[in-house]
């Protein structure tokens, strides 16, 4: 690539098809929010939704399950970002938390390979993903164990028989490496075992495709990328016909198959409806439900094609201008193998971070030295990534963040 510049950022902006899509978005001229990987950016409607709510709630109350979209929502979110992990209308849902859905569909890969009790994941797997399955594995009384790997190849490897599920995470959350999903889930079919992948580094930023990959379950937050908000829902995948007479473990009456039947006995929605629990959880899917006006408009190759060449962009400038003063790039350079965020080493790493914000940058820490750009293509521009690179030199090279203040590290 061209040596990365202020010019050039410029040019490739002047070129970009979704910038008309940043004015949908809150974005603060003062700060640059390379935290999409932790909580992505503030859809403009968000703000009339809240009041809304509010105005519901005094005048309609309960009525609102009849007079709003309180019940059809988490479906109605669900397929809104179905074409951004490459699912059909009606394979997805959105509620509850990523810790939920994890439970919900491993125990369900797991009911469905009764004979089996391996379950495969990564050693730098989220820890909320890791903890469910030990959840799973003590509650189990040692009928199901956990196989870590180091690698794409080692899960591979270790996919024998014996493993009912391999439960997995698209995207490594520190360095940003992306494994090839098709091809890991392709291996634990050859053995006839399940695939449960963790979307949350990479819905909404980078390519995902879980019906060509052939994925059986999926799950992730909406907070990130998707732009739910905090605390926003999260969703799942189920692919069409799996188990579909197979009980959830966490059964609640909106999973029912008749939910305002009242029936006393659990019959399972068929479909990923199944998942659903209790009451949805309506503030959190109002605030949400913004979406529903952004990623219509959003044509997923081009969303793609823009983090592309912005991560590229941002790498290029981080080796040129930063380089010398003991930035190392921990992403990797092929774009198909990197995630939604940018992972870099640095000398103090969590100081720097935290003289960034001060900078008017922010950014992530993870232990030991890891900055995680996180880069929204919907709202982030080059010039973005630019600016970023040389606030972040000039805290390198003056030795801003050895100043005291900045001893104190927050996550």
């Amino acid at each position: 690539m061209t040596s990365a510049s202020l010019e050039l950022a410029q040019t490739l902006d002047a070129k970009d098809d979704l910038a008309p899509i940043r004015a949908l978005f809150e974005c603060p001229d003062d700060t640059i929010y390379m935290d999409a990987n932790s909580v992505g950016p503030m859809p403009k409607a968000v703000r009339g939704k809240a009041k809304g709510l509010l105005d519901d709630w005094v005048h309609l109350r309960r009525r609102g399950w009849s007079q709003r979209q309180w019940l059809e929502m988490p479906s109605l979110l669900g397929d809104c970002i179905a074409p951004l992990i490459g699912a059909a209308p009606g394979t997805v849902v959105m509620s509850d938390s990523t810790t939920l859905n994890q439970f919900k569909a491993v125990t369900h890969a797991l009911a469905l390979r009764p004979d089996r009790k391996v379950v495969l994941t990564q050693n730098g797997n989220f820890p909320t993903d890791v903890h469910v399955l030990q959840g799973i594995a003590k509650v189990s009384g040692g009928r199901v164990t956990i196989r870590f790997v180091d690698s794409e190849d080692e899960a591979i490897a270790a996919l024998v028989a014996g493993v009912a599920v391999a439960a997995l995470s698209h995207v490594d959350y520190r360095s940003g490496e992306r494994w090839d999903m098709a091809k890991v889930t392709a291996a634990a079919h050859r053995h006839g075992a399940l695939a449960v992948w963790d979307l949350s580094h990479s819905a909404g930023a980078v390519p995902v495709d879980v019906g060509l990959a052939d994925a059986d379950l999926a799950i992730g937050c909406g907070y990130k990328y998707l732009c739910t908000g905090p605390g926003g829902p999260a969703y799942i995948y189920l692919k069409p016909g799996l188990g579909d007479d197979v009980w959830p473990t966490l059964a609640g009456w909106m999973g029912h198959a008749d939910v305002f039947a009242f029936a006393r006995d659990f019959a399972p929605h068929p479909g990923v409806k199944k998942f659903l629990t209790g009451t949805p959880l309506v503030g959190a899917d109002e605030l949400a439900s913004a979406i529903l006006d952004v990623w219509p408009r959003v044509e997923p190759a081009k969303l793609w094609a823009k983090h592309r060449s912005l991560t590229d962009f941002l790498i290029a400038a981080l080796r040129q201008e930063c380089g010398s003063l003991g930035v190392t790039v921990n992403s990797p350079d092929d774009h198909a193998r990197r995630g939604g965020n940018v992972s870099f080493s640095s000398p103090g790493a969590g100081s720097v971070v935290e003289a960034l914000i001060d900078a008017g940058v922010i950014s992530s820490f993870r232990k030991p030295d890891a900055i995680r750009f996180g880069v929204s293509p919907l709202v982030i521009r080059h010039v973005d990534c630019w600016t970023a690179v040389q606030r972040l030199r000039r805290i390198l090279a003056e030795r801003i963040w050895q100043l005291p203040k900045y001893e104190k590290v927050s996550v």
